[in-house]
């Protein structure tokens, strides 16, 4: 053999120790690999925060004997109603189309005061996401009456306007 032949034949050889060595890692050293988790992301806008709660107003539309009725859509999102304020005429048959975005239960209750001691209308609770049709009728005497959620009576409240 020529010296040149036994030096590719060396390299050759320590190629593949160090191939082999670095496939065959002590039994403490092993790495196994792992899935990473998968999560679903959403691109949910973040409540914002308004100088002054926007207003939902009832369209009035007339009916045999002089009576109003209304519809409105309320929905529930993040644990807080999408709207601070709900107005109506005196009277009115109000329907509400209550859309419960959350998987927690709501209602939409009104009330003669922010003391709920005077029911005007209670609606049923039901979780989320799921909606529900409430129908009543509106207070005779105009004025600013109260609306919440009786699940979560601090955070979810409003005006129930009457005019």
């Amino acid at each position: 053999m020529r010296p040149r032949d036994v030096l590719l034949m060396a390299f050759f050889v320590v190629g593949a120790c160090v191939l082999i060595a670095g496939c065959a890692a002590p039994e403490g050293d092993v790495t196994t690999p792992t899935a990473s988790p998968t999560v679903a992301m959403t691109d949910t806008p973040a409540p914002t925060e308004t100088s002054a709660p926007t207003t939902e107003t009832a369209t009035p539309s007339p009916t045999d004997g002089g009576s109003q009725s209304v519809t409105i859509d309320l929905v529930a999102e993040n644990t807080a109603f999408d709207t601070g304020t709900l107005t109506v005429p005196p009277g009115a048959e109000v329907t509400v189309n209550f859309d419960n975005r959350d998987t927690v239960p709501h209602n939409l209750a009104v009330y003669e005061t922010a003391s709920a001691e005077n029911a005007i209308f209670v609606g049923e609770i039901f979780s989320g996401p799921a909606q529900m049709t409430y129908t009543f009728t509106a207070p005779e005497e105009p004025g600013t009456y109260f609306f919440r959620c009786d699940v979560h009576p601090q955070q979810m409240t409003g005006d129930f306007i009457v005019e």
